[in-house]
């Protein structure tokens, strides 16, 4: 069994171990030391990456009770050899902080609302609890955000302990393990919170730097509760900050007031779309006359044929619905990337199959009724060609 380096010091980045054993499995070569430091995925917690004398670590997953690393390409070394293994120090400063946080965040949540963690995940770029309950009011959320930081920046030393199932007892763990012998991890946060717990942590909550929670969602009954930590979180913050400025520059307003502009000049813009939807209400019996008047004959039927670019969709369905409402036609309108066909009930071609020989030919897809179908997907220029050019998708 693989002697995990880890379990008694998270912050080694570099060792030498024997080899033990090389496969090849599901075209990956998998190798088995004596031990590592590597720290394979589970409970939660993404595995680390690296090199081998030199050969890069890709995945790391544990099996057997043995830690496996894949790699990247065959090895040069071979079993019996001493290697020298290396831990990617950014990605296992990056999972440290991530699950020292979400100790940290866990416990808060006890502390200020009595919600447990029923669940963990710490990803690539998300990290989320699923807590027992399927919401908690934004007071609660905002303090046991809070609490979690004081904790950062009161440095409290994280120990590590290995303890007999009759000694948990003892331990106020927010979790009792199922397992009920052998000797226990427990990753303990000074006077703060007790856990049960094989992963890689800080050796102090400062180093965590900063929790930020960044959404909640409902899950299976529960509330999921995503955060992020130290440079994930500066990551976060920095384009937040970067499109507020930008926002707060295009209006002249600070920061702060930023939502209140942008607010102001939406409620601005659906009065607007109001008047003109009102005056377009007015103008359709006209231009309908007139898109009529200047409509194409294609065997003895009249094609309408409208480029509406940027115009809202909805509103041209009303628009094509209008024309055939009032006279017998088929009608064609393009608005960016869609293709939208209306054709009156007398005629005997079908607007479905229109859009399926505009979708053979440009490589759009789409579909509908005989009378109404529309479609999606096309290259804006092609919309355009077919257009000004019906007569190349309609088989009258």
């Amino acid at each position: 069994m693989t002697e995990r380096l880890y379990y008694t010091d998270s912050c080694m980045l570099e060792f030498k171990a024997g080899v033990i054993g090389i496969d090849y499995v599901n075209e990956k070569y998998r190798i088995t030391l004596d031990r590592s430091a590597f720290y394979p995925t589970s409970g939660g917690q993404l595995f680390d990456t690296g090199y081998i004398s030199g050969e890069r670590v890709v995945d790391v997953i544990e099996e057997n009770r043995e830690v496996v690393h894949i790699l990247e390409k065959k090895p040069a070394f071979l079993i019996g050899d001493e290697v020298e293994g290396k831990i990617d120090p950014a990605r296992r400063r990056d999972n440290m902080q991530k699950h020292t946080g979400q100790h940290i965040l866990s416990r808060a949540f006890i502390e200020i609302c009595g919600a447990k963690t029923v669940s963990a995940r710490l990803g690539e770029e998300d990290s989320s609890i699923d807590l027992d309950r399927d919401q908690v009011s934004k007071d609660d959320l905002i303090n046991a955000e809070d609490l979690a930081n004081l904790v950062i920046f009161q440095n409290r030393p994280v120990k590590i302990d290995f303890v007999s199932y009759e000694k948990l007892k003892e331990i106020p763990l927010r979790k009792i393990p199922d397992r009920q012998e052998g000797n226990f991890r427990i990753i303990t946060i000074e006077d703060f919170d007790w856990s049960a717990c094989g992963g890689t942590h800080c050796l102090a909550t400062g180093s965590v730097g900063i929790i930020k929670v960044s959404g909640k969602e409902k899950i299976r009954g529960n509330l999921r509760v995503h955060f992020l930590t130290g440079l994930k979180a500066l990551d976060d913050y920095r384009w937040r900050f970067d499109q507020i400025e930008a926002i707060s520059n295009v209006f002249t307003r600070h920061g702060r007031e930023s939502f209140d502009a942008v607010w102001a000049l939406n409620e601005e813009n659906k009065s607007l779309r109001r008047q003109v939807a009102e005056l377009r209400k007015e103008l359709l019996p006209m231009l309908v006359d007139r898109w009529y008047n200047d409509s194409i004959e294609l065997n003895g039927n009249r094609i309408i044929a409208l480029d509406l670019s940027g115009q809202d969709f909805k509103a041209a369905k009303g628009t094509a619905l209008a024309v055939i409402d009032k006279y017998d036609a088929v009608v064609l309108i393009g608005i960016d990337d869609k293709l939208l066909v209306a054709v009156s009930k007398s005629l005997s071609v079908s607007a479905a199959d229109i859009i399926k020989n505009a979708s053979e030919r440009f490589g759009g897809k789409g579909g509908g009724t005989p009378q109404l179908a529309q479609g999606g997907g096309f290259n804006p220029e092609d919309i355009k060609v077919l257009i000004a050019d019906p007569g190349m998708i309609i088989n009258i």
